[in-house]
């Protein structure tokens, strides 16, 4: 079953993203801020990818959760949705940066998800995981 985890504590982006997948015929579950996302993630490992926001209970906490989840094993889709990719210099940092930190194959600037277009920037490890969709 295709199914993906949504990880937000913003209404707005969430629901884009939920509505984005759902288009897709793809169903998705939401936690609301990292301690949430790795408790359904623990719960269910089969999802077949897993986009999360950085900065929710802690500036940085969607990063550790991904990085915690990177290091449990997950093998699905690592995606991070971020406003951080939206300021100059952060996205060409990041793309070569998370792939090490978090495995992370894909980057969703929150710009254009704010307007419901879902815009895929890839990593260096996006070409081992083509564009989801």
């Amino acid at each position: 079953m295709n199914r993906i985890l949504i990880v937000d504590d913003n209404d707005k982006y969430a629901n884009n993203l939920i509505s984005y997948f759902s288009s897709k015929g793809i169903s998705s579950d939401r936690a609301v801020d990292a301690a949430e996302g790795w408790k359904l993630y623990s719960n269910h490992k089969q999802y077949q990818m897993i986009i999360s926001d950085v900065t929710m209970e802690t500036q940085t906490s969607g990063l550790w959760m991904m990085r915690k989840i990177h290091k449990d094993g997950y093998a699905g889709v690592k995606v991070i949705a971020s406003t951080g990719f939206d300021v100059l210099g952060v996205m060409s940092f990041s793309r070569w940066f998370l792939p090490l930190f978090c495995g992370l194959h894909w980057m969703i600037p929150k710009v254009p998800l704010k307007k419901g277009v879902v815009e895929w920037v890839p990593t260096r490890l996006s070409n081992k995981n083509p564009k989801p969709y």
